[in-house]
Formats: C-alpha cells, structure tokens, sequence
C-alpha cells in the first residue's frame, strides 16, 4: 500500500465527516496526506466492532502497515484504527497520528508500570511495558520519575489505587509542566483538572485508580485553555488524549525532531482534537517521552535527542485493551 492520498480542504471535509473522527469536523487550513481508506474489513457488528462468528471466528483482528501508516485492532469489546498525517504547515513538514479508541464496558484505560512493585523508580522503554503486559494501544504517560529524580514538584500521583505523591500547585499555571491532572477510572471514563480543584482523597474517593500529572489541559466544553498561547508555543513532538464521549477518545502523536517533521505548539494539537470532536483533552509529556504504542511497537520516529532515536525510558504507559493472539 504504497499510493497515498494526497486531498485538499474540500476533498478532506468530506472525508472526515465520513470519518470515525466525528461528523461535523473542519477541514484544517492546509492539505494533508493520509493513507487510502482501509478496505479489508472483517465482518463487523453495527457499532463497528469485530463480529465473531463463521466468516471470521477469531477473536481479534490486526492489520499493520507501517509503511503505509496505518494501524487497526478489533475485537468484540475494542476498536483502535491509527491513520498517519503529513503536511506542510506554516512553511515546516509536519507528521501526525490520530487514533480513534472505542471500547465497550470492561475495557479502560490504565496506567501500566515497568514495575508495579517500584512505581517511581523503576524505568522501561514505552515499547517494552505495552509487550510485557500485551497492551493493544498505549501513548506515554507523565514521566513524573523524571521530577522524582530531580527532586522537583511531583505533582498529584496515583498508581493502582495508592498515592504516591501529593505536591503540587493550588492553582492552574503556565509552567512547563503545569501539573494538570489526568484521572482514569474504571468504567472507562476519564476527568481532567487543574491543581487545587481536587485532592489524593477525592480521587480515590470518587473510584480513580490512576491519577497521572502533567498537562496543559488543551480545552474543556471545546473551549480552549489560555495558557496554550503562553508557555507552550515551541515546535515540539507532542502527545495528547481527548474525549469525543463515553467510550470513545481520541489519541494524538506528533512527530519532530526528525527530517520529516519539525513538531508543533499545543495550538496545533489543540485544533486537530477539536476537529475530531473532542469536547475536554489533556496533553501527556511530550518531547522524547513522547510515543504511541500498537501491539508492542512504537508506530511513530521518535527524532534525534542528545545523539539518541528512541522514546526515553519511562516509569510508566497509559494504554487499553490486552491482545489474545499477539502481532504475527
């Protein structure tokens, strides 16, 4: 699958509102190129999600195409298609992936560690925590180790239900990181918050097992946070998780620091979530931390860094879903 298909601002309208990034969303100020839509489906149930029975008994359904850029998983509970992006954006090539994630009850998202028994110590890379706990889709998490390390504000931590570290602000603010919080809970569903609206003991309270720290929030009721015009306007590769509704989230990985793409502000981030109909989305770490993560293996370049290609090492992912057969 070598043919791309390179569409302009009317062609792309078109196509997203046929897209599983949600009816209704603009077209982007600039042509984009993405992979031609998938045609090898299995049978599928009306919401989209893998219909087990003769014609395909297996329980899940995996197609990769790197070369291409695209990524698909169903089974009868979970649905992730990743599509690669590329365009010239304000005079720099830009590479993108969305990730559409639809789950039913009983899948969530959760954060997995390089070694539940050392959470803040113990550091993997991205790729090695999704295969060791075969999860099907994952993107980094907050890299809070790295403050750990450096003795510096931790934020709001938890992991698998324990606080490991209440230090962070009482207000929202621009630093980088501003320790905005993301919690994951069980049913599925995920909140997001500035520091001082909630405590360790109100999240647990409320049923959250992990509660990760890092942020901006990019917007919430798709209005967007002013401080993405403040601290966080340098071409960076970028990493986000949005919300269209229950059960279904949005993933976002923009690549830089490579010859392909020169990375993007949260403005960029922001956009392209807000046209896939999100309504509140949260930025996870970003720079080398950043990665996305399909059966195992990073889809994204993760750039050149004081002489290293790779994701870092990090204490943790965020990620859905456990495959049954694995990648061939």
């Amino acid at each position: 699958m070598k043919t791309h298909l390179r569409v302009g601002m009317c062609l792309l309208l078109i196509g997203l509102m046929l897209s599983p990034f949600g009816a209704g969303a603009q077209a982007p100020p600039f042509e984009v190129t993405t992979p031609p839509p998938f045609a090898g489906w299995p049978p599928r149930t009306g919401e989209g999600y893998l219909l087990v029975d003769g014609a395909h008994p297996a329980p899940e359904f995996v197609f990769q195409d790197a070369e291409a850029g695209q990524f698909i998983y169903l089974s009868e509970t979970l649905q992730v298609e990743i599509t690669r992006h590329s365009a010239r954006v304000d005079r720099r090539d830009l590479v993108w992936f969305m990730a559409d994630i639809r789950f039913k009850e009983g899948q969530a998202f959760r954060a997995y560690s390089a070694d539940p028994k050392r959470p803040s110590r113990a550091q993997d890379r991205p790729e090695n925590i999704a295969r060791k706990n075969q999860v099907v889709y994952a993107q980094n998490g907050d890299l809070f180790s790295f403050r750990v390390y450096n003795k510096e504000r931790k934020g709001l931590i938890i992991r698998d239900g324990k606080v490991l570290y209440e230090d962070t602000y009482t207000r929202p603010v621009a630093k980088i990181p501003p320790l905005d919080e993301l919690a994951l809970f069980p049913d599925g569903h995920i909140e997001m918050r500035t520091p001082g609206e909630y405590t360790a003991q109100d999240y647990l309270s409320a049923g959250a097992t992990d509660v990760l720290a890092f942020g901006p929030i990019l917007f919430r009721d798709r209005v967007k946070d002013g401080r993405l015009d403040k601290s966080f306007t340098h071409r960076e590769p970028r990493s986000a998780i949005g919300v269209v509704g229950p059960g279904h989230l949005i993933g976002i990985m923009v690549e830089g620091r490579n010859k392909r793409s020169a990375g993007a502000p949260l403005r960029f981030v922001a956009d392209r979530l807000l046209e896939a109909g999100c309504h509140e989305a949260f930025t996870l770490d970003g720079g080398q931390t950043a990665a996305m993560i399909f059966m195992g293996k990073n889809v994204m370049d993760p750039g050149i860094y004081s002489g290293y290609q790779k994701a870092r090492k990090q204490q943790d992912i965020v990620g859905i879903g456990q495959w049954i057969k694995g990648p061939d």
